[in-house]
């Protein structure tokens, strides 16, 4: 069916008829999932099911356009048997069937732009009561979340109500209860969720929601000599587009005067009816952007503010009455991440209690009263609608290239059958293993060129040379003074046997080699531990965020408490955060799923083309080679030793 918008002197599809609202059926237990829309025509009355967070904005007497599908039963239509329209204005606004649209999102290479791997997304407004269990668990990861329990549950067999952030059981009848309402939404707040179209078994469905209210009541501005502004989005943009708010507070006393047997509870319900009755804004308030942990970081926070965008847009979100103009959201994250604004949201200022708030132009209508407002007023004119500043600078590159002449590297050691058990020794003998001299060469008349800002992936069997190598640039750096060693009697592992290392002399190292030279993190938070290296808290986070660690709940978690996969990801943090000009990482992404392994290199090897650092890292896996995408790639093993420039390139010197 079309859902295309037409004046009501025509109609949105011709199968459909004029309908008048009754009246509206509401569930409080269960209204975010559940509701019935009451309308009457010429031929009776339709009782239409959909959710409650849709039907509740509804008048009686307004006119609606109701298309019935074929086979539709009249007397008892289901979710999926109709569409509906509503009139405002001289405009038919679709309804039903909820929202929903597909986005694509491509990741590709920063040199060939080839595509890498994409996201097939689907972005649909809340309506089953899975997705509001998917939206409390991922609400558990959103950044501003202060309560610890996030939802209420209610039992359908007597009524009884909980608390928790996963769904209980009852305390009563110890039956599962069913999803009641998240504890810091309104009435009002509308949910668009996100699933993965496309993904691998071991990808979650659900990877974020976005949350769209009304506009708040009242919002003043700090000013920079700490005096405050009242209503200063009333000084930008016109009074009326912010008019009638969503008020329920407003409501509250006059009616605990009117009805004071009402419970709080019923209070609050009662009072937000009476606001969603009022409510008629041209402006919608982005109140929450949630995006799973594993994939934040990538774009994804900016597809759901396309999708929420297209949302509002289309369905006039959330009161769908007057087409939005503005899209708001007051955002401390702002500060920190940059995803808002590279969507286009830009900033006007901070609120009263210094909180960022940011704008998004939804029409043309908007854009006027902005640029008059960066232009004219002495605050705004400093900082021309940006926040963000990035603090992650370039480094100095390298001074010169790396090279490696004739390097060959042997490794010996005497093996033993003393003080070995006699039974064991008899085995060993069994096999012919008695005490012998081994005697292994691992790299041979070994000859490099590396120049600076390349990145170098060294791939081969175990063993076959490719930690010995790192360890041997390692130690041509720490010569240098600019690289540290492990203590003890394996720093004989980093010297040359035969041949040489020339670094350049401004050469600034960070590696690691598992079990060898790794970060210390002691037991400070990840956040605390990168903040004490940078000095820098806004560094901190970008650094975690390039790593693949873009939740705050893991920012504030120790070393120690963290997954193997995520331990990886911190280490990786680290070494960014110590901004060195030559980066050297042994069995990169060694512990992270596929999917994961391409983000995360992907994002490294970008950040270091882009500021000046030497990448070369070990690895096996065929994911890290795609998303490094190296400029060399060097293959060793079992005497073997190539060079492979990227593909379309002249064949990589020797030293």
């Amino acid at each position: 069916m079309s859902t295309e918008r037409a004046h009501p002197s025509g109609v949105p599809d011709p199968a459909g008829k004029p309908y008048r609202v009754r009246g509206v059926w509401l569930d409080r237990f269960r209204y975010r999932w559940f509701g019935m829309l009451e309308v009457e025509g010429e031929d009776g009355r339709l009782r239409l099911p959909m959710t409650g967070t849709i039907a509740q904005w509804f008048r009686p007497g307004e006119e609606v356009w109701v298309a019935l599908g074929a086979g539709a039963d009249p007397q008892a239509p289901t979710f999926d048997a109709y569409a509906l329209w509503r009139a405002v204005d001289g405009e038919w606004i679709p309804v039903w069937p909820m929202y929903q649209a597909s986005f694509v999102l491509e990741r590709s290479s920063p040199l060939s732009t080839a595509p890498l791997y994409r996201y097939a997304v689907r972005a649909r407004e809340a309506g089953l009561e899975s997705d509001f269990e998917a939206i409390v668990d991922l609400e558990q990861h959103h950044y501003a979340s202060e309560a610890e329990i996030l939802a209420r549950w209610w039992c359908p067999e007597d009524r009884t109500w909980a608390e928790a952030n996963a769904r209980p059981q009852c305390p009563r009848c110890r039956r599962p209860m069913r999803f009641g309402d998240l504890k810091d939404a309104t009435r009002a707040s509308r949910f668009l969720v996100l699933t993965l179209e496309e993904r691998m078994p071991y990808e979650p469905l659900y990877i974020g929601y976005v949350r769209i209210d009304p506009p708040i009541p009242l919002m003043h501005r700090r000013l920079p000599d700490g005096s405050v502004q009242p209503h200063f989005r009333q000084a930008i943009f016109p009074a009326e587009w912010f008019e009638p708010p969503f008020w329920p507070e407003r409501y509250e006393e006059e009616l605990q005067r009117e009805r004071p047997e009402l419970t709080p509870f019923d209070l609050w319900w009662e009072s937000q009816e009476i606001a969603l009755r009022v409510c008629d804004t041209r402006v919608a308030r982005l109140a929450r952007v949630v995006v799973h942990p594993d994939y934040r970081a990538d774009g994804l926070g900016q597809l759901a503010l396309r999708a929420a965008i297209a949302w509002i847009r289309e369905r006039r979100i959330p009161e769908m009455r007057r087409p939005k103009v503005l899209l708001e959201t007051i955002a401390q994250m702002a500060r920190y991440n940059p995803f808002m604004e590279r969507a286009g949201f830009r900033y006007l200022g901070d609120t009263a209690s210094g909180r960022p708030v940011l704008v998004y132009p939804l029409t043309e209508e908007a854009q006027p009263y902005l640029e008059r407002f960066y232009e004219t007023d002495p605050v705004a004119r400093a900082h021309r609608g940006r926040l963000y500043r990035p603090a992650f600078r370039p480094v100095e590159p390298l001074a010169g290239p790396i090279r490696l002449r004739h390097v060959t590297y042997r490794y010996e050691s005497l093996l033993r059958l003393a003080g070995v058990a006699r039974p064991v020794q008899e085995v060993l003998e069994a096999f012919g293993v008695q005490e012998r001299a081994i005697q292994k060469i691992v790299l041979k008349d070994v000859s490099l060129i590396i120049h600076p800002r390349q990145v170098v992936a060294l791939i081969g069997a175990s063993g076959a040379g490719k930690t010995t190598l790192l360890r041997l640039l390692l130690g041509a750096a720490a010569r240098r003074g600019e690289a540290p060693l492990p203590r003890g009697a394996i720093r004989a592992l980093y010297a040359l046997q035969a041949g040489s290392i020339e670094v350049p002399g401004n050469i600034r190292a960070a590696a690691y080699l598992p079990g060898e030279v790794e970060p210390e993190f002691g037991e400070e938070t990840l956040l605390e531990a990168l903040y004490r290296l940078t000095g820098d808290e806004v560094l901190a986070i970008e650094v975690l965020n390039v790593a693949g660690i873009a939740d705050a709940v893991l920012y504030r978690a120790r070393f120690s408490e963290l997954s193997t996969g995520q331990k990886e990801r911190a280490r990786i943090a680290y070494l960014l955060a110590a901004r060195p000009n030559l980066l050297l990482i042994d069995e990169f992404a060694a512990h992270l799923d596929p999917a994961m392994a391409l983000r995360v290199t992907r994002k490294v090897a970008a950040l270091c083309r882009a500021h000046g650092i030497t990448l070369i890292a070990a690895t096996h896996r065929p994911e890290v080679l795609q998303g490094l995408e190296p400029d060399l790639t060097v293959l060793i093993g079992y005497g073997l030793f190539r060079v492979l420039p990227r593909s379309g390139e002249p064949e990589a010197p020797a030293g």
